[in-house]
């Protein structure tokens, strides 16, 4: 049997007590934290800075995966919570005034990454809305997984967008809509998650039917254009839709 990096059952024992002037994050302090997650901003923490994202409405909760703090902070990001391991971010840097966020830290020996934990914490406080910003590069098997989670169990049914540069991802299945605006002109990659996926569009240079049957990680999805606006709809299985704008 493969051995687990989690040293213990419940992850939630994971969260620990934050030294100095940090408490420890705790269901009960989530519950009556005065936390706003209509428009939830995740920044990060790839070893790029990240860009703002255009057309995107202000966040009114900042949730920093780790050293996306310190993405944050150059980006003039009001930051409202730091969640990870710390491996890449020196607690000594947080502020201990006012300021200081709330922090939910991880042991480094963990089986979810930063990101993927950050997101746990945005959907524990109720955000339906979130936007993920990251200025990409660093080592591919992080940039894989960081785009195939908005497609797992988890967040499949959330409205989660990845701002990366000039490119913006977000996951499809059946009965969840595409809805990116400010996208004509724009090239849109769809990448087949599951086989025999279907899926039939609207408004593309070559648009396909439900009948185009993709296999997984097919390429037939590739390099796509959107002429008009768009309809995208999923018939079978799951997508990842890249939409990469020659604008922002």
């Amino acid at each position: 049997m493969a051995r687990r990096k989690r040293r213990s059952g419940n992850s939630r024992c994971h969260l620990v007590v934050f030294l100095r002037n940090y408490g420890p994050v705790t269901r009960n302090s989530l519950e009556d934290s005065s936390f706003d997650p209509t428009h939830t901003w995740i920044v990060d923490g790839g070893p790029n800075l990240p860009s703002l994202p255009n057309s995107v409405a202000p966040p009114t909760l900042v949730i920093a995966a780790d050293a996306g703090y310190l993405h944050a902070q150059s980006l003039g990001i009001p930051i409202h919570v730091v969640v990870g391991d710390f491996d890449s971010l020196d607690k000594e840097s947080l502020p201990t005034d006012n300021s200081r966020p709330v922090v939910e830290e991880h042991p480094k020996d963990k089986d979810q990454s930063d990101l993927a934990l950050a997101l746990k914490f945005a959907q524990r406080v109720g955000a339906e809305d979130i936007q993920i910003i990251s200025g990409g590069g660093g080592r591919l098997d992080h940039l894989l997984i960081s785009s195939v989670l908005l497609a797992n169990d988890d967040n499949i049914n959330q409205r989660i967008i990845t701002h990366c540069g000039t490119s913006r991802l977000m996951a499809l299945t059946t009965n969840k809509a595409f809805d990116l605006d400010d996208v004509i002109g724009s090239q849109v990659s769809l990448v087949a998650l599951s086989s025999d996926a279907r899926i039939s569009t609207e408004g593309l240079r070559w648009n396909l039917s439900s009948g185009d049957s993709f296999s997984k990680f097919s390429s037939l999805g590739l390099s796509n254009e959107i002429l008009s606006r768009p309809r995208i709809d999923v018939h079978r299985g799951v997508f990842l839709v890249i939409v990469t704008s020659r604008d922002l």
